[in-house]
């Protein structure tokens, strides 16, 4: 077994692990080409760690750097991602070894490492802890008096054009947890989920209305609006409003409700209760990581 840092430019190995995260996540492969068919190209933010057997790819940790404002603090945070083992060669070592050489290369770099996983068994020894996750929500029965919002498709080149100018200088959603990049991983996320843009405010707005319910997921603007502002401009009536996000920027006065990501919520391959997990200082709750940034 051998097991190093490799580099997506390498001959052949894009092939390789694009093959071995398929068979482990069906399905994530699509995902991961139609986003870089838009210019959301997965290899251009993460770094693989590779275990390989008779000269095959057999098990990797994937990282790429968040851009996140943690407490107050703008902090490089390390995310690890894409962890899989080909099943034929699980329970040999391969994992532990990709994981002790993707973590010695984030002890280097990031002063804390996140992950998302219905698995948190596997990463507590490796100094992972679990963290309760909160919603916050509030009854609410806003006046729509503002033009609404529009849907807005990051496939079409005229939004994307708008998203790719706002992206790279958006605020963080919240000074206790935010996140502002990389931009590809919101791409690969919301890609096929309901976006919508609020042409007077130049705000980006991931959210969906069940009912009368709200769910608000993050907002990408370079000033962000608050809350009511946002409220004014929705495509239908709410009266409650339920934000996976922590609150403080958007202005938002409510009750924080625990909350797990489950299935087709989560990041492309998981089942069952998604759980954050991280290493390293982090925030303490109520808190949340959002939706576009959950790997």
């Amino acid at each position: 077994m051998t097991t190093s840092r490799r580099s997506w430019s390498e001959p052949g190995l894009r092939a390789q692990l694009m093959a071995l995260m398929d068979t482990v996540f069906p399905g994530i492969v699509q995902v991961i080409e139609r986003a870089r068919a838009v210019g959301a190209a997965w290899e251009d933010v993460t770094t693989p760690f590779v275990a390989s057997a008779g000269g095959e790819p057999v098990s990797q940790v994937s990282v790429m750097g968040f851009a996140m404002v943690l407490d107050g603090t703008p902090t490089e945070v390390g995310c690890l991602h894409a962890v899989c083992t080909h099943p034929a060669h699980r329970r040999r070592g391969h994992y532990a070894s990709a994981m002790r050489a993707a973590l010695a290369f984030c002890d280097e770099r990031y002063p804390a490492q996140l992950l998302c996983t219905a698995q948190p068994e596997i990463y507590e020894p490796f100094g992972f802890r679990v963290v309760d996750e909160h919603k916050v929500v509030s009854g609410v029965a806003p006046r729509l008096d503002r033009p609404a919002m529009r849907p807005f498709r990051l496939a079409d080149e005229g939004d994307r054009a708008i998203f790719q100018r706002l992206a790279p200088r958006r605020a963080p959603a919240s000074a206790k947890l935010g996140v502002t990049g990389p931009a590809e991983v919101f791409v690969i996320n919301e890609l096929d989920r309901p976006l919508f843009y609020a042409e007077d405010l130049d705000a980006v707005v991931s959210l969906e209305i069940a009912g009368d319910v709200l769910c608000l997921h993050d907002v990408v603007a370079v000033e962000l609006p608050p809350l009511g502002e946002i409220l004014r401009r929705l495509p239908a009536p709410v009266q409650r409003v339920e934000l996976f996000a922590c609150p403080d920027a958007l202005g938002m006065a409510g009750t924080a409700e625990p909350h797990v990501f489950v299935d087709g919520d989560d990041a492309v391959g998981g089942a069952g209760a998604v759980r954050l997990m991280v290493r390293g200082r982090f925030p303490e709750g109520p808190l949340m990581l959002p939706r576009p940034f959950r790997c």
